[in-house]
Parts: C-alpha cells; sequence; structure tokens
C-alpha cells in the first residue's frame, strides 16, 4: 500500500516536471524502489532506470540483440552501480553499437550511473538534470582519490575513459570531488570544461 502511494505521488510529480514523457507503471514501480536496472522500450529510445549491477551485461546485450532500432538510452533515474567490472563491460557494448545517452530535464544519474553515461557515442544532458560524480571505494580500497595516481587499481577507469574520448582530467576530477560516501553535483561549467556532453 505505501508503494503504491509513493508511486502515485511520483507519477504527480513527473507529470509536473516533464517525467511524464516517459511514464509508464512498470518505470515507476522501479523508481520508488532500488531495484536492478531495466530498459523499457519506447519508440526508438530504451528508458533506463534502476542500480546498475551483475544483470546490466545481459540487459545490454539483450536490448542491442532484440531492439536494434534503439538509437538512445533515455537515463531517466540511474543512482549507481554495485558492480563496476559489469558496469564497464556493458558501457562499452553501448559504445560498440553507436547508441546514445541523453539525461532528460529533471532526470538523475550519479556514481557509476555517470559512468555509463559517458559510453553514448552522443551524449546529452538537458537543464535541469542532475549528474553525480564522486570518489568509488571497494573491499580492498575505501576512498579512490586517497591512493596514488601511478596504482593500477585507476587503470581499468582511465582507459576506459580514454575510449569514450573523454579526458583523464575527468576521472581525476571525479575521484576527488566528493568521497565515495559523499556527492557531487556537476555544474554546466563542470559538464562542458570536461566534455560529458557532445552538442
Amino acid at each position: 500500500m505505501v508503494l503504491k502511494k509513493i508511486g502515485a505521488v511520483l507519477v504527480i510529480i513527473m507529470m509536473f516536471t516533464g517525467f511524464s514523457v516517459y511514464y509508464s507503471e512498470r518505470i515507476s514501480e522501479q523508481i520508488s524502489s532500488s531495484k536492478p536496472a531495466i530498459f523499457e522500450i519506447q519508440g526508438d529510445n530504451a528508458v533506463m532506470v534502476g542500480i546498475i549491477n551483475e544483470n546490466i551485461v545481459l540487459e545490454v546485450e539483450n536490448l542491442v540483440n532484440s531492439h536494434p532500432n534503439v538509437k538512445t538510452i533515455v537515463m531517466l533515474n540511474v543512482p549507481g552501480s554495485v558492480n563496476s567490472y559489469a558496469n564497464l563491460k556493458a558501457a562499452r557494448i553501448v559504445r560498440k553499437n553507436n547508441i546514445s545517452t541523453i539525461v532528460p530535464k529533471n532526470g538523475y544519474i550519479a556514481s557509476g550511473g555517470t559512468v555509463f553515461f559517458c559510453a553514448g557515442v552522443n551524449r546529452t544532458i538537458e537543464e535541469g538534470a542532475k549528474v553525480g560524480v564522486h570518489s568509488w571505494k571497494n573491499d580492498i580500497i575505501k576512498d579512490a582519490s586517497k591512493i596514488p595516481k601511478e596504482s593500477s587499481f585507476h587503470k581499468p577507469y582511465v582507459e576506459y575513459f580514454n575510449e569514450m574520448g573523454i579526458s583523464n582530467e575527468f576521472y581525476w576530477f571525479m575521484i576527488s570531488s566528493a568521497p565515495s560516501f559523499g556527492m557531487h553535483y556537476l555544474t554546466d561549467y563542470e559538464i562542458k570544461k570536461y566534455g560529458l556532453v557532445t552538442n
């Protein structure tokens, strides 16, 4: 009952914030919880909501194989990831298939969601969208900004951003912008400075 009420409130919010164009019951339920990321096909768009986990590779493979008409992933609400390896692997599939990414107005991406966004062959962040970054952590590293730049732990991310045509400077900025338990929301200036958008 509580989830249904939350969903109803979210629908009302969506109607007044520009989300309504992407509304569906499934999306509403996903946004109101911390469920794994899914793609819902709407025309030649795939609307993405949820947490990126180990299933993301299979989800992206199913997307490109079953819906070759999809040209854009609309990242409506992707607040992070719990599996960095799978995230980077899935993101490379997105780039290989020349799919664009967009964060719609009042859309929200953060952490691993922002990393995934960078895979888009064309990348758009609409006015009003929120894009969060911070340092990463894992079972060994508690805060990536505290380890030397020459550490091999940085290598997967440095290589990834190089492949995506984004300066290494964005990676170093990302991990120094906020601790692993915090969040920094990019300004318009920062988004343009680090080349996150292509248009």
